[in-house]
């Protein structure tokens, strides 16, 4: 066939489509728009990031919540959603028949940096076999670091829907001080709960101000990212079968200051309104008649050392901390709390590497001190 009759037999406005162009402007246009739906839906659209979990389909469910502990090594743990954090915790299993279940939440003490999940309170409980009539004692570590009311207030929210029958919460002044109601990373990353929740039980600052909708989308961006990450580690865990990478400890204090002020706070007098008592009536609030067991947690008390006359560690001056101690033990007996102040429990030895963290050795003692009111609770 020749050059001329090829081109008759061309279809009628080839010529038009293969001289056209891409239009740059209309590229753009559309992918604009494209992008601006998609974000409009994950700000509409609930995201179902409890659904996403690798480590329930490896069968590696995590017995405490995800904290990254070696940045930048392991950043994926720092999840802070906590959808996604119970969804991958043993504690969203479906609850056994004959389980008594106890929820121990507390701070970095009690989930236990630097050691393994069966070291810490929650697992050397368990090595108790402590059961009430024929059903068995289960505990679950729901604790997080860092101290904050608050912070215990969202996950125990969460918690309420796995059916526990017994709390044990574990508190220190750092837990009850004005600065924890708002600063605590789970905080900044579920805001939505928080501002539920505050505004529920009436802890919501006055300067406190709705999210706009850019913010709206960038933490749900934020969100989606760190779950889709943090699914991504399951086959690490799988393959280790460590939940964390223990980081350098932290070096303890062998002098103490002399500087009796503590985040601001000076002396002689703490003032009522400076703690936090309010958040633990809201607790006990929202464990809807569920036996709670408080516990003011164990300190280093360092003797022999200057100073030790002004503070008992590094963390706390002993006008401060008996003050609170003070305040806790009136509201807990106004109120009726099943309460406990273990504040002095332990000597200088049973300390790893802060004025909080205990070693294993200490835990398994706390976990018998604690064993017969735990069992009354069943009654």
């Amino acid at each position: 066939m020749l050059e001329g009759e090829e081109r008759a037999c061309e279809p009628e406005g080839y010529k038009r489509v293969m001289q056209s162009t891409v239009s740059a402007k209309r590229v753009i246009f559309k992918g604009s728009v494209l992008f601006f739906v998609f974000e409009v839906l994950i700000v509409a659209l609930p995201l179902p990031l409890g659904a996403a979990n690798a480590f329930g389909l490896m069968g590696i469910k995590r017995e405490r919540f995800p904290v990254s502990t070696v940045p930048p090594v392991d950043d994926a743990l720092d999840v802070g959603n906590l959808d996604a954090m119970f969804a991958s915790h043993v504690v969203s299993d479906s609850k056994p028949a004959n389980e008594f279940r106890v929820l121990v939440l507390g701070d970095s003490t009690i989930w236990g940096l630097q050691l393994t999940p069966e070291q810490v309170l929650p697992g050397q409980l368990n090595q108790l076999g402590l059961t009430c009539g024929e059903r068995p004692f289960r505990f679950y570590n729901i604790s997080f670091p860092r101290s904050s009311a608050t912070k215990d207030i969202m996950i125990l929210n969460r918690a309420m829907k796995v059916q526990p029958d017994a709390i044990v919460w574990l508190v220190t002044w750092y837990t009850l001080m004005p600065k924890t109601r708002v600063d605590h990373w789970i905080v900044t990353q579920n805001p939505d709960e928080f501002t539920a929740l505050a505004g529920r039980f009436d802890f919501l600052p006055r300067d406190n101000e709705a999210p706009s909708w850019w913010d709206a989308i960038f933490r749900r961006n934020r969100t989606l990212f760190r779950t889709l990450r943090y699914q991504l580690y399951a086959p690490i865990q799988l393959a280790t079968r460590q939940d964390q990478i223990a980081g350098p400890p932290q070096v303890p204090a062998t002098e103490l200051s002399r500087d009796e002020a503590f985040e601001g706070i000076k002396p002689p007098t703490l003032r009522r309104n400076q703690v936090s008592i309010d958040q633990v009536e809201d607790f006990h609030d929202l464990a809807d008649g569920l036996p709670v067991l408080l516990v003011n947690e164990p300190i280093l008390i360092m003797k022999g050392v200057p100073n030790g006359d002004v503070r008992y560690n590094s963390y706390y001056p002993r006008w401060v901390y008996d003050q609170y101690r003070a305040f806790l033990a009136d509201a807990a007996a106004n109120k009726h709390w099943n309460y406990l102040d273990l504040w002095d429990m332990f000597p200088a030895g049973s300390f790893a590497d802060t004025p909080l963290h205990l070693n294993p050795e200490a835990h398994r003692v706390l976990a018998s001190r604690l064993a017969p009111e735990i069992r009354g609770m069943c009654e």
